[in-house]
């Protein structure tokens, strides 16, 4: 019998409870970001208030990612430079490391999972400099947090998610087939009731439902949900960290299509994700 839509929602939003909220800070950034009248000095007086935040902000600007050959010293500087969004994402990427990631289990290396994450932001965000480039951070946070829901599933039933797990490494499946074999709902519901529940942007949300059915996405995520999609496959065949199983999906034609690229890009692409790759991961250890 087919679950109820309404039952599934319920038994989302119950694992969600568990979930840390976002800190002060991070939900006052998120709001600031939000809004087109905010300044930089509203930026900087928000981070200014969570030291933690301020030496990663600092960390994150003097980091091999941007390199620069002098050092930036001061929030004002650092905000100006690195701009609102990319303080966003670094702050989102920090708190869900934090809460998430630093969890030890001897049958699973959730790290592993962590990299796949930033292997999918890293490469949809070189994609995004072709192909959208207004909307890269955008882009880079939908590819760090597309597999938010793993996270939380991981967090509030560890055992649920390694037997997931498993069954996709033993029986060779894609993660959503043996997910939809043990459970009611998906990752990508999942997540995106979390990021709902943080109040991200509506964009960022769609992004993470549809990251698996991009051609379902409404028509504002259209693009960024394709984006996110081949970076998922292009990510796991790159070997990018460990995002659950071995069997890596076929892209479609007509998400390629909605790309718009090249074969020859791609490469260029996947060469500039590797490095970028690597910056992100020492930045994020």
């Amino acid at each position: 019998m087919t679950p109820d839509p309404e039952t599934e929602l319920a038994a989302i939003l119950d694992q969600v409870q568990d979930m840390p909220s976002l800190s002060p800070v991070l939900a006052r950034l998120t709001a600031l970001i939000a809004s087109p009248d905010t300044t930089a000095n509203d930026i900087t007086l928000a981070i200014s208030r969570d030291p933690g935040l301020v030496t990663r902000v600092l960390k994150l600007v003097n980091s091999a990612y941007y390199g620069f050959t002098r050092r930036i010293s001061t929030i004002t500087s650092a905000v100006v430079i690195l701009g609102f969004k990319q303080i966003r994402n670094m702050a989102l990427s920090s708190f869900v490391f934090d809460n998430f990631v630093n969890i030890a289990s001897p049958r699973f290396d959730i790290n592993g999972l962590w990299r796949h994450s930033l292997g999918v932001a890293t490469f949809a965000a070189a994609v995004a400099r072709l192909v959208a480039p207004r909307n890269i951070e955008d882009i880079f946070i939908c590819g760090l947090l597309h597999d938010l829901g793993k996270f939380v599933l991981f967090r509030s039933d560890p055992e649920k998610a390694v037997r997931i797990f498993e069954l996709a490494e033993r029986d060779n499946l894609p993660f959503l087939a043996a997910e939809n074999r043990l459970s009611a709902y998906d990752h990508a519901r999942l997540g995106a009731a979390a990021t709902e529940r943080w109040k991200l942007p509506s964009s960022v949300v769609e992004v993470i439902r549809f990251h698996h059915a991009p051609l379902k996405a409404p028509e504002a995520s259209s693009l960024p949900t394709a984006v996110i999609n081949f970076a998922d496959i292009m990510a796991r065949s790159l070997l990018m960290g460990e995002g659950g199983g071995k069997r890596v999906e076929i892209l479609s034609p007509e998400i390629w299509g909605r790309i718009g690229l090249s074969w020859p890009s791609v490469e260029k692409i996947s060469r500039q994700a590797a490095k970028d790759y690597v910056d992100a991961a020492a930045f994020y250890a």
